[in-house]
């Protein structure tokens, strides 16, 4: 038996105004109504969301130095430790954890800003 000719083209309109009405859900109140300006120091911004972001900024940086210097440490086991693999690797840890300090520095200078007990000032950021 065939089927209807409206049922057939009336389905797959319909799919697609099902998947494009969950395209415009409302968001999540959890997310931010804003975007962050990371580098401001205006009283008006929510400087503990800046500084939890830093936070959380720095805490992926020390885990990735962390992976490296392990890493290092099995390169230096295969191909010894005067290896171009193991002083790369040793920079790369360095350079995330040199980061993951200034992160938490800027950490510090937003909690700070936001009340908090640590303040650091910054001369790099701007006052607007």
């Amino acid at each position: 038996m065939r089927r209807p000719r409206l049922l057939s083209a009336g389905l797959p309109v319909f799919l697609w105004a099902f998947v494009i009405s969950g395209c415009g859900a409302p968001k999540s109140p959890l997310e931010p109504k804003s975007p962050l300006e990371m580098t401001t120091l205006d009283p008006a911004q929510d400087h503990w969301r800046i500084a939890s972001a830093y936070t959380h900024e720095a805490t992926a940086m020390r885990q990735k130095a962390e992976e490296l210097s392990k890493r290092a440490l099995l390169y230096e086991r295969l191909f010894g430790a005067d290896s171009e693999w193991v002083t790369g690797t040793r920079l790369l840890a360095q350079f995330y954890e040199d980061a993951a300090r200034e992160q938490e520095r800027l950490a510090g200078l937003h909690m700070g800003l936001a009340g908090g007990h640590r303040s650091v000032q910054h001369p790099g950021l701007d006052s607007r």
